[in-house]
């Protein structure tokens, strides 16, 4: 399907919400003295709203009300009866809404709003639903001025204004029909420190006032409450339950059903009817009513019966079921809609037709074996159906441990804009209830996910202004510096700190900058206490001690929100049971308000972590390195043939999971000859230069790939530069090709029993000490060689997570190389070098930006 992006706003020469302030309230926002404000420019102080309202957009009217009153320093009243006042909500249905003003209601969207200025004492604000007006109240208030960026009361802001007034009427929809994201873990529910559950209203709160939410909400899995709720017809009918290896699966949470017998499939269909009845009949308006979920429980175990295979392959399976269901459900309720992942097993776009009411929620990033780049399944999605959605994770903290290696300014945005222009029309990702990790990430996805040509920088810069005023310089640098690479080391840990410090110093006479500063500081502790436990030996007197102090601080800063402190102390009472610490669990036992360790909570001050601070400075000293990212086009360092002897056997990598490269080649008809042995099936994909792909192979050498290759030849027709990828989804395999292949490749993952052989790199003149980080660190670091070949050994920092290697001025802008390297989890980063290595010296591109600017 040809996916045109639509615009957000119906005025052709507005194309941002920012560009909108000073327009549209004639001026710049700001603080104003409010002693003198005339009614007539405050809308008389009324407000006028919907006789009955949802939650939601009672919420808001009640957040309207006590802000305008702290923004104005006056009281608004509320009515619901008698006629049209001041600022008035009012959905598009309602006869006394302006018919001019519903003209530039977009026809295609619930959550679109319309801002329409009637002469000097009314505002309508019109939506079809409460969802929409709820989001006009807070897009409203933001072109007042305020903002809220964390969702903690000292990360709100709301200036003083004595004139309240929209001048230009205008109307505006979300880019995408549902935005969600969810902490993975979630909450916990009653906690001992938290019985009320105010944290998590908090985030529900941010949520609402940033405009997230949407129109409809995809449920996930729905075959464990299936399973679950039909446990004895289950138990009582083998045939009903799934074949896996020729046997049917005994009942449990995640088993499947056996989709090639028709009595079980009607089950499920009754009972997939029944549930969405059952919300109808609750509240047809809830987003969660939109579509009943039919996804089947988490995990594979797919049915392999005869009568289920004829239906086709996994896809065509699940597919096959859910058609059913969304058949049933549109016979009795002809706008009912069906939902489900294309996920794991059943990721790839079936063979069958979908009927119309079934909606797809893609999951392309993880856990998906369809051979296919996230691209790649993404659309050929988009040709199956016209709509779908994503789930998406962003810096779960099960995956990321709430370090702050998300990009909000550049990967998140690029993202969601690529989301927008292929036509899908929601999100939902799993992530972390982490504002140290991804709180700037979400804000500025918030303003995306309405505007996706919403001008990131100047998000970040307001950002900043606002939130640390005097003290935005250190933080600036300190959080561009992570958007560009995190890597939790002692170096990152002495700036960061350094950057808190000054950030506090400058913050001084500001108290809301200053506890916002305090904020960061209680998260860059975090940080520090999280890296002193992974530097512990595991099950080590050391270590436990090391998790106890963590454990107790992470819960003594829990309400800050900087980092999602329940799934935090999930996950490491978990890891220290593991290693045999099995009491750091019962003393903080989530569970029990009676533990001991809660006793031993205390909420951290301000002054806490002033001090915290200033000893993280002291201990710990950035090494003398800069970080560098290289830009530009690859360039070939050398115009020579490679140097290759004649009985020299080419070069073997041994890979576990996805290896992409870069092949460079200067003439026309290049012969490319890799070589690839593997057990599974690998997807071998090149892409030319013009954006056409030149192969798309599927290969697989069988139970001898250890000894045996599969070869292919490919015959590459045009100069420049190619993208190869073999997709192997963390299936082991052997690549090699010739020594004289122009290739490079950014980085690699290979086990610790099979290093690599030699491999060359570039070192820039500017660099004087060469920086590497590594995860993995049991098998020793790789060997080092200098470009005469000589072995320079690193010093090995934070006991070998950062090697550092000197530079002399002679091998300084010249050819590097390492071998035996061992990186099973992920590649090495080069901190200060170009990520570009090659099989020769002689074939070795880098990017422009690393060489020399020529001289004039």
């Amino acid at each position: 399907m040809n996916h045109q992006p639509h615009s957000c706003l119906r005025l052709s020469f507005m194309t941002s919400l920012s560009t909108m302030l000073a327009f549209f309230l004639g001026g710049h926002l700001a603080a104003l003295s409010v002693d003198a404000a005339e009614p007539s420019l405050l809308y008389g102080k009324q407000l006028t709203v919907p006789q009955t309202m949802r939650p939601e957009l009672k919420a808001a009217v009640d957040d309207l009300r006590v802000t305008l009153k702290q923004m104005t320093g006056s009281d608004f009243s509320s009515s619901a009866d008698g006629p049209p006042a001041g600022i008035i909500l009012m959905k598009a249905d309602d006869p006394q809404v302006p018919s001019d003003a519903i003209k530039l209601l977009p026809p295609d969207s619930r959550e679109a709003c319309v801002f329409w200025p009637d002469g000097e004492t009314k505002l309508w604000i019109i939506s079809r639903s409460d969802n929409g007006l709820s989001h006009a109240v807070y897009l409203y208030l933001e072109q007042l001025g305020c903002r809220w960026y964390f969702p903690a009361e000292h990360w709100k802001i709301i200036p003083q204004r004595n004139d309240i007034r929209i001048r230009k009427p205008f109307a505006i929809k979300p880019a995408f029909r549902s935005r969600v994201f969810a902490g993975s873990g979630g909450f916990g529910g009653n906690l001992p420190l938290d019985p009320k559950r105010q944290l998590q209203a908090r985030w529900t709160e941010w949520q609402r006032r940033n405009r997230f939410g949407g129109e409809f909400r995809v449920a996930g899995h729905s075959g464990e409450a299936f399973n679950l709720k039909h446990r004895k017809e289950l138990e009582a009918h083998p045939e009903w339950r799934a074949m896996v290896n020729g046997e049917r699966v005994p009942w449990s949470l995640i088993s499947k059903f056996c989709v090639g017998n028709q009595d079980v499939v009607d089950l499920f269909v009754k009972d997939r009817v029944d549930d969405y009845r059952l919300r109808q009949k609750r509240d047809p308006a809830d987003p969660h009513s939109w579509a009943v979920s039919v996804e089947p429980a988490d995990g594979g175990g797919h049915c392999t019966a005869p009568e289920s295979l004829a239906i086709g392959n996994t896809s065509d399976r699940v597919f096959h079921v859910a058609n059913q269901v969304a058949r049933a459900v549109r016979k009795e309720f002809p706008d009912g809609k069906v939902s489900l992942f294309a996920y794991h097993e059943h990721a790839a776009v079936p063979s069958i037709p979908l009927e119309p009411n079934v909606y797809v929620q893609v999951i392309p990033y993880a856990f998906q074996r369809t051979g296919l780049t996230p691209d790649q399944l993404l659309d050929a999605w988009s040709q199956k159906v016209s709509r779908m959605g994503i789930y998406d994770y962003w810096s779960i903290p099960d995956w990321s441990h709430d370090l702050p290696t998300f990009d909000p300014l550049e990967f998140g945005p690029d993202r969601m804009r690529g989301w927008h222009r292929r036509g899908v029309d929601s999100f939902l990702c799993e992530s972390t209830f982490s504002s140290g990790a991804m709180g700037p990430a979400w804000y500025i996805g918030s303003r995306l996910s309405w505007q996706p040509d919403t001008d990131v920088d100047a998000l970040f810069e307001e950002f900043l202004r606002d939130s640390f005023g005097p003290a935005a310089p250190p933080m600036r640098q300190m959080l561009t510096r992570w958007s560009k690479g995190f890597h939790l080391t002692s170096h990152e840990l002495g700036l960061s700190f350094r950057d808190i410090q000054d950030a506090a110093k400058l913050a001084e006479r500001d108290p809301a900058g200053a506890a916002r500063v305090a904020d960061y500081g209680r998260y860059v502790v975090y940080l520090r206490l999280y890296f002193e436990h992974q530097l512990a030996p595991r099950g080590s007197a050391e270590q436990r001690v090391a998790a106890e102090r963590l454990m107790r601080y992470m819960w003594s800063i829990y309400d800050s929100s900087m980092i999602h402190a329940f799934r935090l102390s999930q996950l490491l009472a978990r890891d220290e049971r593991l290693a045999g610490n099995v009491e750091l669990a019962k003393t903080f036992d989530w569970q029990d308000q009676a533990a001991p360790g809660w006793k031993t909570v205390q909420r951290t001050t301000d002054e806490q972590i002033k001090k915290m601070v200033d000893e993280g400075v002291a201990d710990f000293q950035p090494q003398d390195i800069v970080g560098r990212r290289f830009q530009g086009p690859l360039v070939r360092l050398s115009t020579t043939p490679a140097q290759i002897k004649p009985d020299s056997p080419e070069p073997v990598l041994f890979l576990n999971n996805t290896l992409e490269f870069q092949l460079l080649t200067n003439s026309r008809d290049f012969v490319f000859r890799p070589r690839i042995a593997t057990e599974l099936p690998v997807q071998f994909l090149i892409t030319a230069p013009d954006g056409k792909q030149v192969t798309a192979q599927s290969i697989v050498t069988g139970a001898e790939w250890r000894t045996e290759w599969s070869t292919t030849e490919v015959n590459l027709p045009l100069a420049g530069l190619y993208r190869v990828q073999i997709i192997s989804q963390k299936r082991p395999f052997r690549f090699s090709v010739p020594a004289d292949t122009p290739l490079t490749m950014s980085g690699w993952t290979n086990s610790q029993g099979t290093p690599t052989p030699k491999l060359y790199f570039f070192v820039p003149t500017e660099t004087t000490r060469l920086a590497i980080y590594t995860n993995y660190i049991p098998a020793g670091p790789p060997r080092f060689f200098d470009p005469a070949g000589v072995e320079v050994k690193p010093d090995l920092i934070d006991k070998g997570h950062l090697l550092i290697l000197p530079v002399p001025a002679e091998h300084r802008g010249k050819v590097w190389s390492l071998d035996r390297a061992k990186s099973p989890i992920s590649p090495l980063v080069m901190l200060n070098a170009p990520a570009a290595f090659a099989f020769s010296p002689e074939m070795l591109s880098v990017p422009q930006g690393a060489l020399p600017s020529p001289k004039p």
